[in-house]
């Protein structure tokens, strides 16, 4: 006897069958050929889902997708230059399906800044997260912004000990405390 048959047996001393039917999910054992039938009728009802998709609902979808990602990764401690604020941006163009020089228009910032800050060579500040929220239509939030810009300077802080041996060297009268025995 199947394993989910003798499951079945033990949940009908305990209730009717459409109360099992309503609260579980029984999985169907599936041969290789019937599974990979199920599979290819998934993917083309999926494919047929996204070609009906309006354009209007696809940006959506890949707005909230792209929302969590970002979400995600936030959440994890390794900071990663392909995740850079100046890259996220450069996606968020991608899904919107503007140019750099139309986001730059959209947003009120010079495409040549805009550039600068996709590029990761210039440092964006609160208000184009402000803007970015606003563009978005509240999808992404300021604050999600804002962390991927923290992100990158709490990994470059931890890394530059250079600036930190500089910078100490400065200080005078430092405070002092005797370790506890």
């Amino acid at each position: 006897m199947k394993k989910y048959e003798k499951i079945y047996q033990e949940l009908q001393k305990k209730y009717t069958d459409e109360e099992i039917a309503d609260a579980m999910l029984i999985p169907a054992d599936l041969t290789a050929k019937e599974k990979k039938k199920a599979d290819e009728e998934l993917r083309a009802f999926r494919f047929k889902l996204l070609h009906e998709m309006t354009e209007e609902q696809r940006i959506y979808s890949d707005l909230l997708r792209f929302r969590y990602q970002m979400e995600s990764y936030i959440k994890q401690e390794k900071f990663t230059q392909e995740k850079s604020f100046g890259k996220q941006l450069e996606e968020y163009a991608r899904i919107l399906k503007r140019t750099k020089k139309k986001l730059s228009e959209d947003l009120n910032i010079h495409s040549t800044r805009l550039s600068r800050i996709i590029n990761d060579r210039e440092e964006p500040n609160v208000e184009l997260t402000y803007r970015l929220e606003k563009h978005s239509a509240n999808l992404i939030p300021a604050l999600v912004w804002w962390k991927l810009i923290t992100k990158k300077q709490e990994f470059s802080i931890s890394q530059d000990t250079k600036t930190r041996k500089k910078e100490a060297a400065m200080v005078t009268n430092a405070i002092k405390f005797s370790k506890a025995s």
